[in-house]
């Protein structure tokens, strides 16, 4: 495959630097690549100054959209062909960032959802996540649309 047929990934990140590393990692890791050249091409905008998810969620605190969209303006720059948030609880806002460009996101949580399908027939997904991502709903409801059964701790469990 030549270098013009490659595509690249732009990685929407900083909402949690460390996830936004964690996931550029695997990338390489799971990449079959035998050189340097075979690797897959990231863009990564790891910005920091996103607010934070849960508290717009949950309190009304500041929106994040500006700042994450003005991360998707940079990658759309950098010519990004997809986009991926390694951030559970970015994906609530995923359908206004989605409106706002021609490049599609790939949502972690359908992969999560259609990864337990796959690997884990029949079985039931027990959900650990940050508050807004429960209040939120997001992976109860990509697991359901999947047809995989969950389970939520309690409040004091999540806790």
């Amino acid at each position: 495959m030549s270098t013009q047929e490659k595509k690249t990934i732009g990685i929407l990140g900083g909402m949690g630097p460390l996830a936004t590393a964690d996931l550029f990692q695997k990338i390489v890791l799971l990449t079959k690549a035998d050189t340097d050249r075979e690797h897959i091409r990231v863009y990564i905008d790891s910005n920091a100054n996103i607010p934070d998810r849960t508290a717009a969620i949950l309190s009304g605190g500041e929106d994040p959209v500006p700042e994450m969209a003005s991360a998707l303006r940079h990658l759309e720059a950098c010519g990004a062909d997809c986009i991926i948030m390694p951030c559970n609880t970015a994906h609530y806002f995923l359908p206004r960032l989605q409106a706002m460009t021609e490049i599609p996101f790939l949502s972690i949580l359908t992969a999560a959802a259609e990864a337990c399908k796959a690997q884990f027939p029949g079985k039931t997904v027990g959900i650990l996540a940050t508050r807004g991502t429960l209040a939120a709903n997001l992976y109860q409801e990509a697991l359901a649309q999947a047809g995989v059964p969950y389970l939520v701790p309690d409040a004091p469990a999540q806790d």
